[in-house]
């Protein structure tokens, strides 16, 4: 079990029951309190209960695919190309500030970031303060938008 939040419209905070995840898109950065400091760079992390991967974009900057049990989450900035989405392979939750991402990606979430504009995402909408994930089986099994607000 997990919960999400956005600190600010660009970075994500993944809370699992040992470690606090930031991942700052418009940044490529990682903030876990670490002692090494933040994480910025491609790589593979292990921090806790998050596995996370930052994946090098063609045109500079870093995505990122952290993984929690068996839910995938995709977080991915605006510096990203369509043909960069294929490296992050199958996600079940989306943190994007682009909405051309969601049908490349087809995540079971979509979690706006940034300054982006879904009103094109046809899905219904939830308003939250915070998200609770409990396991793969509380996922839908459609599209949602889910804005953290």
């Amino acid at each position: 079990m997990f919960d999400l939040e956005l600190k600010n419209p660009d970075e994500l905070v993944i809370r699992c029951k040992d470690k606090v995840v930031a991942v700052n898109i418009a940044q490529s950065t990682v903030n876990a309190d670490l002692k090494v400091g933040v994480l910025a760079g491609a790589g593979e992390y292990e921090i806790g209960d998050v596995a996370l991967t930052g994946i090098a974009l063609k045109d500079g900057g870093i995505m990122y695919r952290a993984q929690i049990g068996n839910i995938k989450i995709g977080l991915v900035g605006s510096t990203a190309q369509m043909e960069d989405l294929d490296n992050l392979g199958p996600i079940d939750i989306l943190g994007t500030s682009n909405s051309k991402f969601v049908s490349v990606v087809e995540p079971k979430i979509l979690i706006p970031m940034g300054n982006m504009d879904f009103a094109e995402v046809k899905a219904p909408v939830k308003v939250e303060k915070r998200i609770k994930i409990k396991n793969s089986s509380s996922l839908p099994t459609t599209l949602e938008i889910w804005k953290i607000d």
